[in-house]
């Protein structure tokens, strides 16, 4: 094997690495980061005298949501 065959293969090897750590951090993470937290907020228990509590909760998820929507789309660019 010849030197500029091994440069050859030792780039598409570094390539394929660095196209599966975006591909992983940019569409598999997000969307299962996404389930996670949706799962965990939604299996909460609201009793009836906890509106505020409830309150601070939805607030909460719209921000981690809009937060794994952003760097969801972040990502994608």
């Amino acid at each position: 094997m010849n030197k500029d065959s091994y440069y050859t293969t030792e780039f598409l090897i570094l390539l394929l690495k660095s196209f599966t750590i975006l591909l992983f951090f940019g569409d598999f993470l997000p969307k299962v980061l996404d389930n996670i937290f949706y799962n965990y907020f939604s299996k909460n228990i609201v009793y009836d005298n906890s509106i505020l509590v409830n309150n601070i909760i939805i607030k909460n998820r719209m921000i981690i949501y809009n937060y794994l929507v952003i760097f969801d789309g972040f990502l994608k660019m």
